[in-house]
């Protein structure tokens, strides 16, 4: 078993246990009484968090402060999966982690509505420290939600994982993992239920989008019949080096570019500019990444996350499209 580097961090949540050998009954009571007046939530049989706290967390670290509680309910240590192990890892969820803990095991188990029980045989490779907790490795988190989550969401955390670029504090990344050994283990799943789908995300999985919208961009793209674009596209004009276009198509010259609230709130932490000088400086660079020649469409998140949305942008802006979208993956191939 290894322990994940001393630079990756999981944010963690304080709690109160109930527990009779811990507090007394004197505590528990006091414990209670403060749930009922409102002041604490209850996560799970004897665990509760400040109702003000719980309120204040992401939804990742509300997930993490639940995969506490289900830590604080078992004496034994326990192993987490899926989407709680992507949580502690901090691979994007494109929607939320949600409220059900996942946990691996080798005896079936009944589920319970706040924590889910996979029957899986994981191996000491499979499993790593994380923190406080026992999770399942990056690998093998990956092949497991490429299993069992959606098309898009698989992708975005995939991208996450094989993302080169990134800054100089490695707390604010998952941990990144070489994408050719991916996919070798992706074929070796099998017939495993799921495994055509992990094997189709691996495939698809790119390093060069930046963003979690730019990678739930780029599969909405695929599965509407786009053509697939070069991502992180460098542009120049006559001065030099205007930037990277998150997304182009030269042969129909194209320019497409994802607006996310953390393109400009990352460029704010990082330079420690204002929103305001954010906001001009991206419009000076659109203004000459358009006088370069190609036209450029611009989408956001409720763009990217609605299908039609998007290809009514990317339509309008003149990037053709098969008359169906796809729905058969089978041919699809790492490029």
């Amino acid at each position: 078993m290894t322990r994940l580097p001393h630079e990756f961090t999981v944010p963690l949540s304080t709690l109160l246990v109930t527990s009779r050998p811990l507090l007394g009954d004197d505590g528990s009571r006091a414990i209670r009484r403060r749930h009922e007046r409102g002041e604490l939530r209850r996560l799970g049989r004897g665990v509760y968090i400040e109702h003000d706290r719980w309120h204040a967390l992401g939804d990742r670290r509300r997930h993490i402060a639940l995969m506490q509680a289900a830590q604080a309910r078992h004496r034994s240590q326990l192993v987490f999966t899926h989407d709680s192990a992507a949580a502690a890892l901090g691979y994007p969820a494109y929607g939320f982690y949600g409220d059900t803990v996942h946990v691996g095991t080798e005896s079936p188990r009944h589920p319970t509505p706040s924590l889910t029980w996979h029957n899986t045989t994981l191996d000491d490779d499979d499993i790593v420290e994380c923190g406080p907790f026992l999770i399942t490795s990056p690998e093998r988190t990956l092949l497991d939600l490429g299993c069992s989550a959606t098309f898009t969401r698989a992708v975005g955390m995939m991208d996450a994982a094989v993302r080169t670029r990134r800054d100089d504090d490695p707390s604010r990344f998952p941990p990144r993992l070489d994408l050719e050994p991916l996919r070798e283990r992706a074929k070796a799943l099998g017939k495993r239920p799921g495994s055509r789908r992990a094997r189709m995300a691996m495939n698809f999985a790119r390093d060069g989008a930046d963003s979690l919208g730019e990678s739930i961009s780029r599969a909405q793209q695929f599965l509407l019949g786009f053509p697939e674009p070069t991502l992180q596209f460098a542009v120049h004009d006559d001065e030099g080096f205007v930037g990277d276009a998150d997304q182009a198509w030269p042969k129909f010259q194209l320019l497409g570019e994802f607006d996310g609230h953390t393109k400009y709130t990352r460029a704010v932490d990082a330079k420690s500019r204002s929103i305001d000088e954010i906001v001009f400086a991206e419009k000076v660079r659109e203004d000459r990444m358009r006088a370069t020649g190609p036209r450029m469409a611009r989408w956001l998140w409720n763009d990217a996350h609605d299908g039609r949305r998007l290809a009514q942008i990317l339509e309008k802006a003149g990037l053709p499209r098969q008359s169906k979208p796809r729905t058969d993956w089978a041919g699809m191939e790492p490029r």
